[in-house]
């Protein structure tokens, strides 16, 4: 094609006919200009194809993350909220019952293991999508803001893990202090609550490990007031945390999540 052009050219010049040489070369270049364009045109929508899938792509991970995220929370949140009501029984066991009455082993399990589950945010996909700069493919943009949004609030709920995480070895500490461990069943019941730890049904004053812990029970190792109001409030202040975090924080997040995968499904199902 390029040899005939070129023919055509140099015979116009040998024919003397410069006009329509130059007019013929001005349509030859936008000839040429409009290949260059529609080749441009079908390379964007060739660019634009391949970014389509590969948002279509992203977003089932993301559905995927965000449905395992939903799960975890449910098991953090599970355990939230366990702990939260079973520090009410403690509150009430303790403002119930003479110091001196007070037994080791009903102490143990009422306090034992109140912190839950770490979270284990599936990150990686919107990771990858930040890292390869995917997300301005996206083109909903109240879609692109829950995203960010909704990654910003996992942060958010791990500083307050780490927190309630400071307060829970506060917790322990003051187990220690004041509570005999030194008995054989405690660990069976922590081996049994560890095998069944998201088990609605587990109530570990059943148990036949409970049972044992009791015969074998021991006194505290303080007895007045005083002591044990200080022990007590270190467990409401992590039940007031708990109270945010069960009933507040995880569930305006598992929200955030089913909203972003409704709006994914809407988007690019």
């Amino acid at each position: 094609m390029i040899k005939f052009f070129r023919k055509v050219r140099q015979n116009l010049l040998l024919e003397n006919k410069t006009g329509k040489y130059f007019k013929y070369a001005i349509g030859e270049i936008v000839l040429v200009v409009i290949g260059i364009l529609i080749a441009l045109q079908v390379n964007n929508w060739n660019t634009d194809r391949i970014n389509k899938n590969r948002v279509k792509q992203y977003a089932k991970s993301l559905i995927q993350d965000l449905s395992n995220d939903i799960e975890m929370i449910n098991v953090s949140q599970f355990q939230a909220i366990k702990s939260h009501k079973r520090i009410d029984s403690l509150k009430n066991y303790i403002s119930s019952t003479d110091p001196e009455n007070l037994s080791n082993t009903d102490l143990f399990v009422l306090t034992h293991d109140i912190m839950y589950r770490p979270y284990l945010w599936n990150r990686s996909t919107f990771n990858e999508m930040k890292n390869v700069e995917i997300l301005q493919y996206f083109k909903n943009d109240s879609l692109k803001k829950k995203l960010i949004a909704y990654e910003s609030y996992s942060y958010h709920l791990d500083e307050d893990f780490a927190q309630d995480m400071t307060q829970a070895h506060r917790a322990e500490e003051s187990i220690s202090e004041i509570m005999d461990l030194n008995n054989p069943y405690f660990s069976q019941m922590l081996i049994l609550e560890n095998d069944r730890f998201n088990d609605p049904d587990l109530d570990l004053f059943k148990t036949k490990d409970y049972l044992n812990a009791k015969k074998e029970d021991t006194t505290l190792q303080i007895d007045n007031e005083e002591d044990l109001r200080k022990f007590i409030n270190v467990f409401i202040r992590i039940q007031d945390s708990y109270r945010i975090r069960a009933f507040k924080e995880m569930n305006e997040i598992k929200e955030n999540a089913k909203e972003i995968i409704q709006l994914l499904k809407n988007e690019y199902n």
